[in-house]
């Protein structure tokens, strides 16, 4: 999904922060013990340099605010991600409304190939995150962020901190391709949340019949379902397509009546909940 972004006019960054001179120690440390060490001390060094959990979230590339309607937001996947356990997630725009999220499972040499251009070739921590919260009710900037945690330590910067026009592209580039064998992501299950909206003459328009969809019926959901509902099954994937190919203006239509759709998947879109707990049968 495209969202226009005012990238303020930037200065020259010359200070690094105490803690992220700490954060550099321990990169610089591992990189230059790493070709002398065997694979399992490499581990041990790595493993030291950022949490190996699937969970951990040790780099991501974001955009965010501007005026996208919620269930957009919702449905939204970050640019690009790596996770601790070696997953890189990223979005690869097709066109406008077009877009595919892929994956790879990379090896820990690559991820630390990458960082170390991040925090030394771009100098990442000497960088800063300067945007700031809009007046209640207006609209929210659109916001270019980069994180890393590593080390222990988390650090953010957004294009209001001074870094060069090229640099948030750069980075999303170069985490782009940390992967040889990109993956196509569809689920097959997620969190959905669906509300009625007024009918919009000129808004796409997509017809929805539960019977050709496993069963599954909007207004169902919209009607008692006030919290997202995890859903399971080839519709899913059908949806995820939809939303992944047409604007976010598509209104779904059963019987007279017109809906939204949010759909969230753990590990994937940017603030989904976790997956439901199962529970087993003594």
């Amino acid at each position: 999904m495209l969202r226009s972004v005012l990238r303020p006019k930037t200065g020259k960054a010359c200070l690094i922060p105490a803690n992220a001179l700490a954060i550099l120690l321990a990169v610089t440390t591992l990189s230059a013990c790493q070709p002398n060490t065997t694979a399992a001390e490499t581990n041990i060094a790595i493993d030291r340099l950022w949490n190996p959990d699937a969970s951990t979230i040790i780099f991501r590339a974001d955009i965010t605010g501007g005026s996208l309607p919620e269930l957009a937001r919702m449905s939204e996947t970050a640019p690009c991600t790596v996770y601790g356990d070696g997953r890189v997630l990223w979005v690869n725009e097709l066109d406008a409304f077009n877009t595919e999220v892929l994956f790879d499972i990379v090896p820990e040499a690559r991820i630390q190939q990458f960082i170390d251009y991040v925090a030394f070739d771009e100098n990442f921590y000497a960088q800063d995150a300067r945007a700031t919260e809009p007046p209640e009710g207006a609209i929210a900037p659109v916001i270019e962020t980069i994180t890393m945690d590593i080390g222990g330590r988390r650090h953010s910067a957004d294009n209001y901190g001074g870094w060069d026009r090229g640099f948030y592209d750069r980075i999303v580039a170069a985490c782009k391709s940390i992967s040889n064998t990109p993956i196509r992501f569809e689920p097959t299950e997620a969190w959905l949340t669906v509300r009625e909206v007024a009918m919009v003459s000129d808004a796409p328009y997509v017809y929805w019949n539960p019977d050709e969809h496993e069963g599954l019926s909007l207004a169902t959901l919209a009607d008692h379902a006030t919290q997202p509902q995890w859903v399971s099954g080839q519709t899913v994937t059908e949806l995820w397509r939809m939303l992944h190919s047409l604007p976010y203006t598509t209104l779904y239509g059963e019987g007279e009546r017109s809906f939204q759709i949010g759909m969230q998947v753990p590990g994937i879109t940017r603030d989904s909940p976790a997956r439901p707990e199962t529970t087993t049968g003594s």
